[in-house]
């Protein structure tokens, strides 16, 4: 019948159908290859732009405190001072790629019980180290902004009853905090590379937002938006070090640590008067963390004297010297 196509024209039908199938596939796995880039790119978006709302004066808590741009600002302070917001939300965005690019996670050690791991010590000491270096942060903010980064629970208290009054340098602290948090959350960072001595690139983000946060209230940038920068270090330094395998580890806030460790104590009296129960190990744990984050907080004192917000550059170099995976050494291979 003359309606029948040809047999020539239904193969040419077929090869442009098949060829068209070919292309759509093969965009669509560059799409899909390109989707997480683009994730992350909107995200990083979002997140700028939640930044630059959030900080900005006359929102939602009221009118911000921040310093306007005066006739003697010259040079990197008059760009700071001018730009602050700008920079914060630069330091988090590169925070955010910075993080994501860590490497492949480490094993962990097939002991989960914190008393029988064979690297106890070293998981010791490096979480009292980190507690050393927190505390010695949220000292200097408190001596110098009289704001607390490390921990919220007065933060919270104080923005309920601050609502509509002084409440939105407490609500931005802990907006900092979350955002480090998800950040570390969002980048499936792994708990055991700390303590395994690797390169860790969140807790070098942690670092990056401490030293960014000093310069830009140094330069006039104002507390709410140095606070908010220096809690989001605070959040995600603690969100990493609780993504460890043995328990979840706080490096920033005692409470918990508080209470775990009158815990154990409690136990360990009950232990011994029965004749049986658990050691002390444990809450040795907690108690040095605790005593070395108040360490922190003595020779943030002691440095903010001689050099005021400047002496929380020194935490924020070590931090960045851990997260290179130098603190503490790679153990010495075996000899063969």
């Amino acid at each position: 019948s003359s309606d029948l196509p040809s047999p020539t024209l239904a193969k040419s039908h077929l090869g442009l159908d098949a060829c068209v199938l070919h292309s759509m596939g093969v965009l669509q796995s560059r799409l899909t290859r390109r989707s997480s880039r683009g994730t992350k790119l909107l995200l990083a978006s979002v997140l700028l732009a939640c930044c630059k709302y959030l900080v900005a004066p006359n929102s939602f808590y009221g009118p911000a405190n921040v310093p306007a741009p005066t006739d003697e600002s010259s040079g990197v302070a008059a760009v700071v001072e001018q730009h602050a917001v700008k920079l914060a939300c630069l330091i988090v965005v590169i925070s955010f790629f910075l993080t994501n690019s860590e490497p492949p996670a480490s094993p962990a050690p097939a002991e989960a019980s914190l008393e029988k791991r064979a690297d106890y010590n070293k998981v010791l000491m490096m979480s009292a180290y980190l507690s050393w270096l927190s505390g010695f942060v949220n000292a200097v903010c408190i001596l110098e902004m009289g704001m607390t980064v490390a921990h919220h629970t007065g933060n919270a208290s104080h923005t309920g009853r601050l609502a509509g009054i002084d409440a939105q340098r407490f609500a931005m602290a802990m907006v900092g905090f979350w955002g480090g948090a998800a950040v570390a959350g969002y980048s499936k960072v792994s708990g055991e590379t700390l303590y395994c001595g690797r390169y860790s690139p969140g807790l070098l983000s942690a670092a990056m937002a401490v030293a960014g946060a000093v310069l830009i209230q140094y330069y006039g940038g104002g507390p709410l938006v140095a606070v908010p920068l220096l809690a989001f270090s605070q959040g995600l330094q603690n969100a990493i070090t609780r993504k460890h395998s043995m328990l979840p580890i706080c490096t920033t806030h005692m409470t918990g640590y508080l209470t775990d460790f009158g815990s154990g104590v409690g136990a360990w009296v009950r232990g011994v008067m029965d004749g049986q129960g658990p050691g002390l190990k444990r809450p040795s744990f907690f108690a040095l963390s605790i005593l070395t984050f108040a360490l922190g907080g003595f020779a943030a004192k002691k440095s903010r004297d001689e050099y005021g917000i400047l002496a929380a550059l020194l935490p924020a170099a070590l931090m960045a010297i851990t997260s290179l995976g130098l603190v503490p050494m790679p153990a010495p291979k075996a000899k063969a």
